[in-house]
């Protein structure tokens, strides 16, 4: 399969929707997968008539599989920093997305497939599927977000566990923890409810929900008296936006300087 069919991206309405394509290879990354789908969430970053992002896989064995292993075997000496580059690199862009993404987990996500999905604004996910993060355990360093958003979203107990001890996070555990906003019996079912919520969230005043998602992951890395701030600031910058026609490219120059800052 070309590269080109293994992720696919499509936009119907205000709704753009990105499939993971490959189920033969369980969806996994190669760099070149992980430069490509770094492009699409780009190109959704410019486009101001998308409102939100589904991300759905196809396949009944694995949402994702994470990164491409062979890639390890491959003989190049500087694949693993070529690997960091572009993990890092892609994991940023998807994290200051300005429009909410909705993920529609119907098989395990493990690796790189659970770093995408906690780079999701919101979970619907099968019953009988899991999390995993087991790069520990294969003797691979958590980067590119591994580390970072696991103790974010698990805390530390859970997250050590994660991580330390490759445990796999069931649908169930995951919702009752909060990391999952609803799970199905079959993939018609996530997939319509993760597609429900795109839509809802489509129809909301797109220059609020911006910034208050820009808001929301630059705090998350903050202490709370600059958090306090940060509120005063994006709230004033959201309403000297105004009616300006040139206001989608305004917020794209004031996200990237609040990410600089922040980061």
């Amino acid at each position: 399969m070309d590269v080109d069919d293994a992720l696919l991206l499509e936009q119907k309405g205000k709704i753009a929707t990105i499939t993971l394509n490959n189920p033969d290879k369980l969806n996994t990354f190669t760099i070149e997968r992980l430069d490509q789908l770094r492009g699409m969430f780009e190109e959704i970053k410019s486009n101001k008539k998308i409102r939100s992002v589904l991300i759905r896989a196809e396949g009944e064995k694995a949402f994702s599989a994470g990164l491409d292993t062979g890639m390890l075997t491959s003989g190049d000496p500087g694949i693993k920093g070529k690997i960091i580059e572009s993990g890092t690199a892609l994991s940023q862009t998807v994290f200051y997305m300005p429009v909410p993404i909705v993920c529609a987990i119907a098989a395990p996500a493990v690796g790189w497939g659970c770093i995408l999905s906690m780079l999701s604004d919101f979970r619907y996910m099968i019953d009988e599927a899991h999390f995993r993060l087991p790069e520990l355990s294969i003797g691979i360093y958590p980067a590119t977000g591994a580390l970072t958003l696991c103790y974010m979203h698990f805390g530390v107990s859970l997250g050590n566990e994660m991580l330390f001890m490759d445990k796999k996070l069931s649908t169930a555990e995951a919702a009752r923890v909060g990391f999952v906003n609803g799970a199905g019996a079959t993939r018609d079912a996530v997939e319509k409810m993760a597609r429900n919520a795109a839509r809802s969230l489509a129809r909301l005043n797109q220059q609020v929900v911006m910034y208050t998602k820009m808001n929301s992951r630059l705090l998350q890395g903050i202490e709370y008296s600059a958090a306090l701030d940060l509120e005063k600031r994006c709230f004033k910058d959201l309403m000297a936006l105004g009616k300006d026609n040139d206001w989608h490219a305004k917020y794209l120059d004031d996200l990237e300087r609040k990410a600089k800052e922040f980061s």
